[in-house]
């Protein structure tokens, strides 16, 4: 039954049934920048506030691992995974009794595929953007609807991404094609025929992922996405380079959240500035410094698993500036306390404290004065112990410097666009 009116889907089937024959391992669970390749479909589905999704699967394995990390997944089994896609499609009719979207398990899907639409009519998901169009499924538009769907055809407009918003009547309309081996294709092709398949444009990143190469090109591009554009000179340098390796290596765990590496750079920043209180300013420019690698993680986990909220990043923006203040207390804390040293600390901490201000007042990021830059100059300056007199007050004065002078810059470059 087709919706009178736009609704959002509540409900995603994913073809997981696949026999993987091209790419010689088991695609859906095959390690896509540390994470399954189907928990990014699953995760990015959760991201549009879909509830129920149901999996068709054929290999055991997936249904294990799956129910264990998420327990509300529907599994719906399919013994001939030889019959093709669409044949997994009709098993998933029982579970898609309202409008739902459908994905394939073996392809990567970019955020905006997720973002949250209103939709009535049966659709697909197409796109210009293609890495292999020779294998690619080529669309033909026409009025709004898709004329004509295939891979050999010679005319065409868009390629078929492999996502779609599907109505319960697409079942109907796919038991009318007597096939044992029955593709998707086929049912998009007769919707087509019939005038009863429509399309959206989606112009981002996805991919099949088909082959080793395919793989390795989907790694390279998710790396570009969830590197930050604004990145500081140290953080581009340096931090990332360890960072990504960490968020890389502990994606596939449940518990590494965005909200809980917010925590653990929390917990550490606090630790860092407990050792300067404790005299140890070696030890504590040391894990200052690890504090701003791990600080890049809690983004990057948020980006990949799709997680982003504006409670993450406000939590991370005022756990950084609690940290930042602690730190620059204890090194005041490890020289003679007089009026000049006192002036320094103010001069540091204000600094600080306005810089982040501004960049979110004005959303212009000066790189000279970021947080990697000012915790990097903590570790640098607080290696020499034996020059700690000198070394410190010079630091408090280099970071008073580069924040006041940041947000300064941020004003006056705002100044200049307005006029």
């Amino acid at each position: 039954m087709v919706p009178a009116e736009p609704v959002k889907p509540m409900k995603a089937v994913i073809l997981a049934a696949g026999q993987a024959k091209r790419f010689g391992k088991f695609k859906p669970l095959v390690p896509l920048f540390g994470l399954p390749l189907i928990e990014h479909t699953i995760l990015g589905l959760r991201r549009m506030g879909i509830k129920e999704i149901g999996i068709v699967y054929n290999r055991k394995e997936l249904k294990e691992y799956l129910s264990k990390k998420y327990p509300n997944l529907v599994f719906i089994h399919n013994p001939h995974p030889e019959r093709e896609n669409g044949y997994s499609l009709l098993l998933a009719r029982e579970f898609a009794t309202e409008p739902f979207i459908l994905a394939m398990a073996d392809h990567y899907f970019s955020t905006t595929f997720f973002e949250r639409r209103k939709l009535r009519d049966n659709t697909i998901f197409v796109s210009t953007q293609c890495v292999d169009p020779e294998e690619a499924t080529k669309v033909k538009v026409r009025d709004g609807y898709v004329e004509n769907i295939g891979k050999e055809i010679d005319e065409y407009d868009y390629f078929d991404t492999g996502m779609f918003f599907c109505t319960p009547d697409i079942f109907e309309h796919a038991s009318q094609i007597q096939k044992d081996v029955l593709r998707l294709s086929d049912i998009m092709k007769l919707l087509a025929s019939q005038g009863k398949l429509k399309y959206l444009v989606v112009e981002d990143f996805w991919i099949d992922i088909d082959t080793p190469e395919s793989l390795k090109f989907a790694e390279q591009k998710i790396e570009e996405s969830i590197m930050k554009g604004e990145d500081g000179y140290i953080a581009r340098a340096i931090n990332r380079k360890i960072s990504m390796r960490i968020t890389r290596a502990i994606a596939k765990y449940s518990w590494s959240t965005p909200n809980a590496l917010t925590t653990v750079s929390l917990c550490m920043g606090l630790f860092s500035a407990l050792l300067f209180f404790l005299h140890l300013p070696l030890l504590g420019g040391i894990f200052t410094q690890l504090t701003s690698i791990i600080d890049g993680c809690d983004g990057e986990m948020a980006r990949l698993k799709r997680m982003s909220s504006k409670f993450g990043a406000s939590f991370d923006a005022l756990s950084d500036r609690y940290v930042d203040i602690l730190i620059v207390l204890g090194l005041l804390y490890n020289i003679s306390i007089n009026w000049i040293s006192i002036l320094l600390f103010f001069f540091a901490v204000t600094g600080v404290i306005l810089f982040s201000y501004t960049w979110h007042l004005t959303e212009i990021r000066v790189r000279f004065g970021g947080r990697d830059v000012r915790l990097f100059l903590i570790f640098l300056l607080t290696l020499p112990l034996p020059l700690l007199g000198y070394s410190i007050p010079a630091l408090l004065m280099s970071l008073g410097v580069i924040t006041h002078g940041g947000a300064l810059f941020s004003l006056a470059k705002l100044r200049l666009r307005a006029q």
